[in-house]
């Protein structure tokens, strides 16, 4: 079993944490505690998520869980597009990260067999 920091999908989400990072720059200073926080909150919890699944034997309820934090993350996204917060081109390369790290989840997700019942 590889580490889950030499996973292609963990680099990847490591890219999206710091891409989360200087995009919530720009939020007005009345949203920037709830939407900042929250938007890098759900990054770090995909990043554990990947470290979970990687030592589980079962690993598709985090990667289930997984796919469900980076859809937040993109709802957040299209948040911050709609009110201006960050460009389109911005929004377009966080967009480009998540469906990455989806496509990434559940391939791995399909490959991988379900644990039996105990």
């Amino acid at each position: 079993m590889a580490m889950h920091t030499d996973l292609q999908i963990y680099k990847v989400s490591m890219d999206l944490l710091n891409l989360a990072t200087n995009l919530t720059r720009n939020i007005p200073r009345d949203l920037k505690l709830q939407l900042s926080k929250r938007v890098i909150d759900e990054c770090i919890d995909v990043l554990m998520l990947i470290a979970r699944a990687n030592a589980s034997r079962d690993k598709h309820p985090h990667l289930t869980l997984l796919v469900e934090k980076v859809q937040v993350v993109e709802f957040l996204m299209r948040l911050f597009k709609e009110n201006r917060f960050i460009s389109v081109g911005q929004h377009a390369k966080a967009i480009e990260v998540t469906t990455s790290i989806g496509k990434q989840a559940n391939a791995w997700k399909r490959s991988t067999p379900t644990a039996p019942a105990t």
